[in-house]
């Protein structure tokens, strides 16, 4: 079998493969041979009083019945032309010990070339053989190879789908089509929080150029009209200042934590509520506080961004005279904070839906209201950076529970 000259310069995986199954033959045939060369030399007789124990075996005799010398007659028997020769007594001792040294080494020279060559035979057999099989069993790591080299960012949705045995490649390629399910998921998620991002942020845009354009065109614009430009100019500003600062929180959230000091939820949450007293007071929200200890070993910036993000989400998207309900509380091993707000009637199933990217319910997350449809992904963005668990539920008579538990030691950190 000829290999091909790029796998000899630069080895492969399956020639490397060959030439172990190769060299491990040849290693185990050399020692099978080797131990057959010497069971044969011990038990190979090795003169003449070996011979004659067989002898007396062989006739029956009594062991050590032919003691002493003996001799053999050898009469060479006439042949035509030729007379016959005198008969004469040949020592069986010495025969012995000669025949036996001459068949004892003729035999183990046998045993050696003949086992050598059928050895040589066997090792190319087996590296041929080797060859093969190494290609088969390699032949779904060519699979997943072909596959990533294929794969783009275009094309994410391919997948392996090996087939066979349940057996260590094929759990291989179903991991590879896990990570890629995972990673169009990423790439999904992420041109559509670019394409919502942007459109966002065109919409002051437009808004800030719809103005200036419209006073400029106006060669009577007085004082009063660059105000109301203005104003409106600056209030666009600011939503785009919010939208890029929730944008930033978020993509920290995202990042491993580089921090872990102690941080205290409840009065994370009783600076978010001073925070949006007036509006509190204006909207005539009843605020009911059951706020225990419930101390977090975390970044303090973004838990105290997910004690803010709860208490606007309750604030932003409640009604007059409505309702808020907030309770902290802790055991041994976890912190738990739960966020309910009155409001209008959402759907069941469309709650979990609200932690997605620029994601509001309908009627109640609106532009109107001022949101950016991020506060909630940012609360999930922060539970997932400090390994805990956040969710949504709708309330039967209208509005909102979040509820959130987060272990209260980062993981690795000494007890």
């Amino acid at each position: 079998m000829r290999l091909p000259w790029a796998a000899v310069l630069k080895p492969s995986i399956r020639l490397r493969l060959t030439l172990w199954y190769g060299g491990l033959f040849l290693l185990a045939g050399s020692v099978l041979l080797a131990l057959n060369f010497a069971l044969v030399a011990r038990n190979f007789p090795s003169d003449g009083a070996d011979l004659r124990e067989n002898v007396e075996q062989r006739f029956d005799l009594e062991p050590g019945e032919l003691r002493g010398e003996f001799f053999f007659v050898v009469e060479r028997q006439p042949t035509t032309g030729r007379p016959a020769g005198p008969r004469r007594g040949v020592a069986a001792t010495p025969l012995f010990n000669s025949v036996i040294s001459h068949i004892k080494t003729d035999t183990l020279q046998q045993i050696v070339w003949q086992s050598g060559i059928a050895l040589g035979l066997m090792a190319v057999l087996s590296i041929g053989l080797g060859w093969f099989v190494a290609g088969r069993m390699l032949r779904p790591v060519e699979e997943i190879a072909a596959t990533a080299r294929r794969i783009s960012e275009a094309s994410l949705e391919e997948r392996i789908a090996l087939g066979g045995p349940s057996d260590e490649l094929k759990d291989l390629a179903d991991q590879f089509d896990a990570m890629l399910d995972r990673l169009q998921t990423a790439f999904e998620a992420q041109r559509e929080f670019v394409a919502n991002a942007s459109h966002e942020l065109r919409t002051p845009l437009t808004i800030i150029r719809t103005e200036i354009d419209v006073t400029l065109e106006d060669a009577n614009a007085g004082r009063e009209q660059l105000a109301s430009t203005a104003e409106v100019v600056r209030r666009a500003i600011d939503r785009t200042e919010g939208l890029i600062d929730r944008l930033l929180v978020l993509a920290r959230a995202e990042e491993p934590l580089q921090r872990g000091e102690e941080s205290e939820l409840a009065d994370a949450v009783r600076r978010a509520l001073d925070a949006r007293e007036a509006e509190i007071a204006e909207l005539g929200l009843r605020a009911t506080l059951d706020l225990a200890e419930a101390n977090v070993e975390g970044d303090p910036m973004l838990l105290d961004r997910l004690a803010g993000n709860l208490v606007d989400n309750a604030v932003e998207h409640n009604e007059r005279g409505g309702w808020i309900e907030i309770a902290s509380g802790q055991d041994e091993d976890t912190a738990t904070l739960r966020v309910a707000n009155g409001g209008p009637l959402i759907p069941a199933d469309e709650a979990p839906r609200l932690f997605e990217r620029f994601a509001r319910a309908e009627g109640s997350r609106t532009r109107a209201r001022g949101g950016y449809g991020l506060g909630l992904s940012i609360v999930r963005a922060i539970v997932r950076a400090h390994r805990g668990e956040v969710t949504a539920r709708a309330l039967p008579e209208g509005g909102l529970a979040v509820e959130v538990s987060l272990p209260r030691r980062r993981e690795g950190a000494a007890q």
